[in-house]
């Protein structure tokens, strides 16, 4: 197992969370399927070696494409090697995502995107040539950042990280009209900005983050009272926080906080 992030390139910072590389010789050293919960975050994946297994919850698994999108709005998803695999990923920022793409964000949720369905075919395949031949990694980085700066300059748009920080940012109890009153907007403005840029409603993105809170408490305190747990996370009670937390997990806090193969991404 090897794994390694990469400095991101000051004109993809404001949309890039991370870049990433992972490289598994043998299924057997990845220690089983790892899950991740739904984050609202998207993700674009660029296999060099054999692509790994993916499996949303409540479908088969099947063989991620060489390059893809994955977008968890409402599922988790687990993902392994299905052999001698290693693949560079790109988190975007809640709000960075949009920049690069000419498709509604809505068109790519919950499920795996074949990256030539969102970007023309002949670069896809072009940044994939050149991932895979690259000597080293930082050739690999070298050559996905300069692929993602060119879809930058293609596809810029309104910069909406104001709206989506407030709102990703801001604790229960939480009202959305206050919100958009708050940055000068209309609810109706704030909605309509969400659909074309997250592919989601205000609402939703903070529950995610609610929920998304809940998961990195567990991860420091795993033998916290729930009941406490779910108020200081915004929840009504223990009864919704769970619910909650199955619908994004597809376990219970208590699986979460027990199982050492889950992830979660930390809300900023």
């Amino acid at each position: 197992m090897r794994y390694r992030e990469f400095p991101v390139d000051d004109a993809l910072a404001p949309y890039v969370r991370q870049i990433w590389l992972l490289e598994c010789e043998r299924p057997a050293l990845f220690g089983g399927p790892e899950r991740i919960v739904a984050d609202g975050v998207v993700e674009a994946v660029f296999h060099y070696r054999r692509p790994f297994q993916m499996r949303f919850g409540g479908a088969d698994a099947v063989a991620q494409p060489v390059s893809l999108l994955v977008f968890q709005i409402n599922r988790y998803v687990e993902i392994q090697p299905a052999g001698a695999g290693g693949f560079v990923s790109v988190r975007f920022h809640p709000w960075g995502a949009h920049h690069f793409f000419a498709v509604p964000m809505r068109e790519v949720g919950d499920r795996a995107t074949p990256a030539d369905e969102v970007w023309p075919r002949r670069d896809v395949r072009e940044v994939e040539e050149r991932i895979a031949a690259a000597a080293t990694d930082e050739d690999r980085i070298g050559a996905l950042q300069a692929f993602l700066r060119r879809r930058l300059a293609a596809h810029r748009k309104q910069d909406v990280s104001p709206l989506v920080r407030a709102l990703w940012r801001t604790r229960a109890p939480l009202r959305i009209d206050r919100i958009a009153g708050s940055l000068g907007v209309t609810q109706q403005h704030l909605e309509r900005t969400f659909a074309a840029a997250l592919g989601m409603t205000p609402k939703h993105l903070a529950r995610l983050a609610r929920f998304l809170r809940a998961c990195r408490r567990l991860r420091h305190a795993p033998d916290a009272r729930l009941t406490g747990l779910a108020h200081d996370a915004g929840f009504y009670d223990q009864a919704h926080f769970i619910h909650e937390f199955r619908a994004f997990s597809g376990m219970t806090p208590g699986e979460f906080a027990a199982s050492p193969r889950v992830s979660a991404l930390d809300v900023e």
